[in-house]
């Protein structure tokens, strides 16, 4: 393939990664809780998630993005034949598929399991069982079945706690409103820093796969196009997402706090460990245990918002497997 062929196909990867970075952060539903909790209105809340959404992937994103992109796909390109930047280029489009069309929807799906799925289903059809790295997907895996865990454990906990504090301290009204006015400069803190982290994890999907392609790659500067794709996403369309999420249950500012306690540790930790996570699986876990900690019932669509997530990963892998046939001619 000749040198001015593969410029175009790198220039096509950066834009589709910018359109997967757009998805991502169209269904970014970390502010939610800000929402539905009444502590700013809507044009702050994505004024503030624009802005940490640059920062986070700019600072936070380079060690995910190479995890996803370095340590998921054993293909052995040269010895096989295999066109790997037909590869990169079908994982890319899948990707942005499942994510914008959930975005349309108003469906918090995991952006983390869209992209791992389209890379496990063109590991296994290119490679067989040997295409895919298990143990890596196997110690992710434990990161993804722990963290809602955590979040409901830690919520749930969390509620209980403040419940109790309040029936012992707080002795009307007035202390009521003043308790809940300090929450809500402690939880917009939280929030930022759920941001930040949150965005440095997500942007992996946009850029991990990309990574693996080269030294042909501007890491820094794919970075920092992926954090405006991401701020572009959440101030078109994340509002309905934010919407979706920051309805669900009944929240005051002590109670997202609770909510937010968790997901924040949890995505920056496993930020800073290079683990691709789902802060919607964390998000929404936390909300069901505010909901079952504090007796309040939550609103429908529940169960599909969890029957999404588990298609998530085979949807993106046959949706892959489907897109690389003509992509592979193609290019």
């Amino acid at each position: 393939m000749g040198k001015m062929a593969l410029e175009y196909i790198l220039i096509i990867f950066l834009i589709i990664s910018i359109i997967i970075s757009f998805g991502i952060g169209a269904n970014d539903e970390t502010m939610s809780p800000l929402y539905g909790s009444r502590i700013l209105n809507m044009k702050q809340i994505l004024i503030l998630a624009a802005i940490f959404a640059i920062a986070g992937a700019l600072l936070l994103g380079e060690g995910v993005s190479k995890s996803v992109g370095d340590k998921i796909l054993l293909l052995d390109y040269e010895a096989s034949g295999m066109n790997q930047n037909a590869v990169v280029m079908t994982i890319l489009i899948s990707t942005a598929i499942v994510l914008i069309l959930s975005s349309a929807f108003g469906l918090p799906i995991s952006s983390t399991h869209a992209t791992i799925g389209g890379i496990m289903g063109l590991g296994m059809l290119l490679g067989g069982v040997d295409g895919v790295n298990w143990s890596t997907i196997l110690e992710m895996s434990i990161w993804w079945l722990a963290s809602p865990i955590v979040g409901y454990t830690v919520t749930y906990g969390v509620v209980k706690l403040l419940n109790k504090r309040k029936l012992k301290t707080l002795k009307g009204f007035q202390d009521f409103e003043r308790s809940e006015n300090k929450y809500s400069y402690i939880i917009l803190i939280i929030i930022c820093i759920t941001a930040f982290a949150r965005a440095g994890n997500d942007c992996s999907n946009a850029v991990g796969i990309v990574v693996g392609v080269g030294d042909e790659i501007n890491l820094t500067l794919l970075l920092i196009m992926t954090g405006f794709g991401l701020a572009a996403g959440v101030t078109v369309l994340g509002r309905i997402v934010i919407k979706n999420l920051g309805h669900m249950t009944e929240l005051r500012p002590s109670t997202a706090f609770a909510v937010q306690v968790p997901t924040a540790a949890v995505m920056l930790i496993g930020t800073i460990q290079k683990i691709p996570l789902s802060g919607s699986h964390l998000l929404v876990a936390s909300l069901v245990g505010l909901s079952k900690a504090s007796k309040t019932p939550m609103k429908k669509g529940l169960w599909k918002i969890i029957a999404i997530w588990l298609l998530t990963f085979p949807i993106a892998a046959i949706l892959s497997i489907i897109l690389y046939f003509p992509i592979n001619l193609l290019i």
